[in-house]
């Protein structure tokens, strides 16, 4: 299992989940109900940005959607979609994100 973790923010409190490996974060955010904000959930609008605090190995690499916001945002190599963002299909470890849209 991966762990998943959420920094609190002005959304809401922190929250974590245990997820298996291939969930997309937007499932997993859901699940827990992660301070992350969403609108699109189709890699189209940044919406959900985060920014990976650590775990990034246990992320599969951004698909050309997903790519093509974060360059739009100018985004560094730390920042993720939520929403298109999946956990890598092997593996075990800790996942720790904050969601980039907010002041802190």
């Amino acid at each position: 299992m991966i762990r998943v973790e959420f920094l609190a923010n002005e959304l809401g409190p922190a929250a974590g989940a245990d997820a298996a490996p291939g969930d997309a974060l937007v499932d997993v955010s859901d699940a827990c109900r992660a301070p992350v904000s969403f609108s699109c959930r189709s890699a189209s609008c940044g919406t959900c940005l985060v920014e990976v605090l650590e775990g990034a190995a246990l992320l599969a690499p951004p698909k050309a959607d997903e790519s093509e916001v974060l360059e739009l945002f100018d985004a560094p190599p730390s920042q993720r979609l939520a929403c298109a963002a999946r956990l890598v299909a092997y593996g075990e470890g800790l996942v720790r994100l904050r969601w980039a849209g907010g002041d802190e």
